[in-house]
């Protein structure tokens, strides 16, 4: 997939699936965010229960934490193990733990909530060691002794067993023919629980429509794999015409190879744009109008459907209020997001390393069960 990331954000590698309850009271009664200091970026955006705060894949060491809690019984408590200082003193719900300036890592973290009804989980993401276990109330989360950082923090928060503010979090690659031949099998196995798969393009000088050579391989590949797959169609779409007929040549795909069974997650309109393209000059409206041609030909086809581009171009060059119905497939590599409407895929690598492709690959999260 092309792109052309002007601005950005946010993650990792290795898989987790998390249930998501519906709470039987209501959240905004519930609030848990949490704001991580980072080497390199200071301090990052605050994030909400069950979000990823931090970085990964990045070799970006925690330096400090901030943690709040709203509408909780109880008295919030944590403190961090620091280089070269060990454990640092308790801090309470909004003060800071560790350090900053000092260019020393967070290895470990423990988080307490006394007194309460409710339970705090945690986990957290470790150079070498990748995502560990999730523990709860006072248990350490990461290691101390073994001179290794931690990267980013998950925390989230339960009563009576449902999950308050969480989300279900997959973990997914993007591929083309760029990716070339795949193993399938590897790839299940290194926990990629959904593919979106490119099918085709239209040439972004030229204009004309392409079938991806991988395109067969890959959703057959993935699919007898038991991956979730989706697809998405590179536009160079310059009208709305245009945008019908990269929409139909979609579907007359699925047509020709029967593979209409083999998709639960949405096609997408991959739609992005660079100095010498062909819809490079187009008005916001243009490219918001295209967008809607696209995505409503695929929805009266009965497929889910979405919108995929870089955070920049999202907030610059569409039109989002428009597109509001659509789901967002959002590209932003920096380990957080200043994104603010709400996105279901989260593309936050291109240079990913999973077992059975050959070199780098995009890296996704979904937090939305397709």
């Amino acid at each position: 997939m092309k792109k052309k990331l002007l601005a950005s954000i946010f993650f990792v590698i290795l898989i987790c699936v998390i249930g998501i309850p519906m709470p039987s009271y209501s959240k905004s009664n519930v609030q848990l965010s949490y704001q991580v200091h980072v080497q390199d970026h200071g301090w990052m955006n605050t994030t909400s229960s069950g979000n990823i705060a931090g970085t990964t894949g990045q070799s970006r060491r925690m330096e400090a934490i901030k943690i709040n809690l709203n509408g909780v019984d109880g008295t919030l408590k944590y403190k961090v193990h620091v280089q070269d200082y060990g454990w640092l003193s308790e801090s309470s719900a909004g003060k800071v733990a560790g350090t900053t300036g000092q260019s020393k890592r967070m290895e470990a973290i423990i988080i307490k909530l006394e007194n309460s009804s409710y339970k705090i989980k945690y986990r957290v993401h470790t150079q070498d060691i990748g995502w560990m276990n999730w523990v709860e109330n006072g248990q350490v989360a990461g290691t101390t002794g073994q001179s290794r950082r931690i990267e980013a923090i998950q925390i989230r928060i339960e009563k009576d067993e449902v999950i308050v503010e969480e989300e279900t979090i997959n973990l997914g690659i993007d591929v083309s023919k760029h990716q070339g031949v795949i193993d399938w099998s590897k790839v299940k196995n290194s926990g990629v629980k959904f593919a979106m798969i490119r099918c085709g393009y239209r040439g972004y000088t030229e204009g004309g429509l392409n079938e991806d050579v991988q395109f067969l391989n890959n959703i057959k590949g993935a699919y007898s794999n038991g991956i979730k797959v989706g697809l998405y169609f590179f536009s160079s779409a310059i009208n709305e015409a245009e945008a019908i007929e990269e929409a139909n040549f979609v579907l007359n795909l699925i047509k020709k190879y029967g593979v209409k069974n083999y998709i639960t997650y949405p096609i997408t309109i991959d739609i992005e744009d660079f100095e010498g393209a062909r819809n490079y000059s187009l008005s916001v409206q243009e490219r918001t109008n295209i967008v809607k041609a696209f995505c409503n030909t695929i929805k009266n086809a009965g497929y889910k459907t979405m919108v995929y581009s870089y955070t920049y171009f999202l907030e610059n060059k569409l039109d989002m209020t428009q597109l509001s119905s659509y789901d967002t497939w959002i590209a932003d590599y920096y380990g957080n997001t200043w994104y603010d409407r709400p996105y279901t895929i989260w593309q936050y690598t291109d240079k990913g390393s999973i077992n059975g492709i050959q070199g780098n690959v995009d890296l996704n999260y979904a937090y939305k069960n397709y």
